[in-house]
């Protein structure tokens, strides 16, 4: 698992994130949670990119738990068990991608 913290003095532009993940091999997609969204317990098989562009989510991994915000972004190898929530009452918007 990384996680890569927004160290830009800027908010993060969609197009420029989807630009790095199509430079990275990947094909990113939007998607929304809205306030109160909760997804259990789960895995992929598959490598899983998740970069927020708004809002805050909560995710867990084992014994660990972080949130991330805006520009922060999450890899999680194939088979890692997480869940995550949305933290606060607004919608998170966030790029999803796979390798």
């Amino acid at each position: 698992m990384k996680i890569t913290r927004w160290d830009k003095p800027y908010k993060p532009d969609i197009e420029e994130l989807k630009n790095i993940l199509y430079q990275e091999g990947t094909y990113p997609f939007v998607w929304i949670d809205e306030p109160g969204t909760y997804y259990g317990n789960h895995s992929h098989a598959f490598n899983e990119i998740r970069w927020v562009v708004s809002g805050r989510m909560r995710y867990g991994v084992g014994e660990e738990e972080f949130v991330l915000g805006p520009g922060d972004r999450l890899d999680l190898p194939a088979g890692t068990v997480h869940w995550a929530k949305v933290e606060g009452n607004e919608p998170v918007v966030y790029l999803c991608a796979s390798k």
